[in-house]
């Protein structure tokens, strides 16, 4: 398993289904790859003070973009780093498909987020991909964090591009395009 090509398979699945069969589909990688009970660990841990604190960190994020006439919103979060994480307003934008993110580099303001200590303690038991069962771990504590902040994303009034990804992650995620 590749984890790159999954993140890319993971791009197309955001752009055409519904999160919760995403969500399904790496619970059920997850589950088949790893023995135990990883995967309902990190299934199991609840998202609500996550989301509350992602949803007002985007609300302040989007103030900003329209009061500096910002193109696009870019999510970031640190894997390595207690899953801290940050909104950065960008003053340039370019689509998925001409796979240029250096404008994700060129911010005008950056919006502490939330951080989540569970994810990162999890991650940190097995790295990124050393192993087939680090990947897969990998991956879902990934898609959780996606569909976090889509779910937040979604349920307010958003009118420019919406990228996520993780740090260093290249190309990063479009959540709108």
């Amino acid at each position: 398993m590749d984890i790159f090509n999954c993140l890319d398979e993971l791009q197309v699945e955001l752009f055409q289904g519904s999160t919760g069969e995403i969500e399904a589909k790496y619970y059920e990688l997850c589950s088949t790859v790893v023995e135990g009970d990883a995967a309902k660990r990190i299934r199991n841990i609840n998202l609500d003070t996550f989301q509350t604190q992602l949803k007002s960190s985007l609300e302040e994020a989007l103030y900003i973009a329209n009061e500096q006439s910002g193109k696009a919103i870019y999510f970031e979060y640190d894997m390595e780093n207690d899953w801290e994480s940050a909104f950065f307003v960008c003053d340039e934008y370019s689509r998925l498909s001409e796979e240029d993110d250096n404008w994700a580099s060129d911010w005008i303001e950056e919006i502490e987020g939330p951080s989540h200590k569970e994810f990162a303690q999890i991650y940190q038991e097995n790295g990124f991909n050393a192993t087939e069962k680090a990947k897969a771990i990998t991956l879902f504590l990934i898609v959780r964090t996606l569909v976090a902040f889509w779910i937040v994303a979604n349920s307010i009034k958003v009118d420019i591009p919406l990228c996520i990804g993780f740090h260093a992650q290249d190309p990063i995620m479009r959540i709108k395009e």
